[in-house]
């Protein structure tokens, strides 16, 4: 990323984002607007490689607001926040809207902050297979359950008896 890239993203967007680590509702509003922005083909196109590294990073952010993964350093969610707002800022250092270039300083921005928190997303992506194996193997053993209580029972009758005559 270039230096005054650089410059302007920490100049504008480190202070919004330590604002919003303080506002968790101002954090999920931002949080909801850049997985609406995502799923917008032009949008997928135009950053291309990095449409999945940036759902992650949402989702990072997702989950440590709800406090449903907090083992992250605070200076990986300040980072995050900040890719991820850069993200939606529609008016940032080249604007979204310039066709072939709008999403050129956002991918920047993005890989700049992958290159400084790589092993804490992987750590989080790793934490996410976990959970969603856990939650895989509840499921099964729950349907196994449930398919075990449908069973009729089964009553073992003993013959009738022939009398003697």
């Amino acid at each position: 990323m270039n230096s005054k890239l650089t410059s302007y993203v920490k100049k504008k967007f480190i202070r919004i984002a330590q604002d919003l680590m303080e506002n968790p509702q101002g954090l999920k509003f931002k949080l909801e607007s850049a997985a609406e922005k995502i799923t917008k083909k032009s949008v997928i196109d135009a950053l291309g490689v990095y449409v999945e590294d940036l759902k992650a990073l949402i989702r990072l952010l997702k989950m440590w607001v709800s406090r449903k993964y907090t083992s992250v350093e605070t200076q990986t969610i300040l980072y995050t926040i900040v890719a991820v707002i850069y993200f939606v800022t529609p008016t940032d250092f080249v604007p979204d809207f310039i066709l072939g270039l709008g999403f050129v300083d956002d991918m920047a921005v993005i890989s700049w902050v992958l290159g400084m928190i790589r092993d804490d997303v992987n750590k989080f992506k790793n934490w996410e297979k976990d959970k969603n194996k856990k939650r895989s193997a509840r499921k099964s053993k729950k349907k196994h359950s449930e398919e075990k209580a449908e069973e009729p029972e089964m009553k073992i009758v003993d013959p009738p008896l022939k009398r003697a005559e």
